[in-house]
């Protein structure tokens, strides 16, 4: 019951994590390209981006090595696991990748978090973004895929 439980939030929450990762982006962009100072608005939608992640990942190393069927199998017989792409990717392709994604935006928010020209926090900001939810994107197992998920779970 606690597995499904966390399961079914790690599944929605994730969508809260791409929303804001892709508002956080656009935002970024547009104050780059504008030279438009760094506001407490800016600051405030990062915060709330590394906040979710955070607790997303929280989530996932919760089921990762406390609540998940697949990981103790996976990390039982490691060689075995990495030729079957069920076990593979959600035994270290998406904990790795979204390991990245988080050190990505960590990384990215504290270097703008420094004494820097507004434009340039806005560009390490979008390139860190950048990178993190190319991360992101990666380690989602979309549908259709041989370890897809359904977009939404239900209740």
């Amino acid at each position: 019951m606690l597995y499904s439980g966390v399961l079914l939030l790690h599944s929605w929450l994730r969508w809260g994590v791409v929303v804001l990762g892709v508002l956080a982006l656009v935002r970024a962009l547009a104050g780059w390209a504008q030279g438009r100072d760094w506001t407490s608005g800016d600051r405030r939608l990062q915060r709330f981006f590394v906040s979710a992640f955070d607790t997303q990942m929280l989530l996932g190393m919760t089921l990762y090595f406390a609540l998940s069927p697949v990981t103790p199998r996976s990390l039982d017989a490691l060689r075995m696991s990495m030729s079957i792409a069920h076990l593979r990717f959600f035994g270290l392709e998406h904990p790795l990748l979204m390991l990245l994604a988080l050190t990505a935006a960590h990384a990215t928010s504290a270097m703008t978090r420094r004494d820097a020209p507004s434009r340039s926090k806005h560009r390490t900001w979008a390139v860190g973004l950048l990178l993190a939810m190319l991360f992101v994107a990666l380690a989602i197992p979309w549908p259709g895929l041989s370890h897809g998920r359904p977009l939404l779970r239900g209740f």
